[in-house]
């Protein structure tokens, strides 16, 4: 897989991340992560932070792309930092459609595996 498609899911599944955690806040569910709960007072901060921590995620998808020269194994950061970008993303999608914790458990880690060995994107 190229560089340019990592980068991409990465962003596309943290854009989806900050939508589905804005949208479910306001719709009355809880925000578990504390860090994240103090800035959705503020639009501006909610957003700007993960505009800023989007970026350095980025960077790291690029750099370990640029590193997988010297060895192969650099190659898993990247599919690592979009996996770990994928698991809330997926979380915030199926609470938001109704699926319970329970289920948001049970699927979520095979949904993000078989998604990872079809080789996509």
């Amino acid at each position: 897989m190229r560089s340019r498609n990592y980068v991409l899911a990465f962003v596309v599944l943290a854009l989806v991340d900050a939508l589905t955690t804005w949208f479910g806040v306001r719709a009355g569910f809880q925000e578990a992560n504390p860090l994240v709960a103090e800035r959705l007072s503020s639009p501006l901060a909610f957003f700007g932070s993960y505009a800023l921590f989007t970026a350095l995620g980025v960077g790291v998808v690029e750099v370990s792309i640029r590193l997988e020269k010297l060895n192969p194994v650099f190659k898993l950061i990247a599919l690592g930092m979009v996996v770990l970008k994928g698991i809330p993303a997926v979380n915030n999608l199926l609470l938001l459609t109704g699926l319970g914790p329970s289920g948001v458990v049970a699927t979520t880690p095979k949904f993000l595996l078989t998604l990872a060995l079809s080789g996509w994107p």
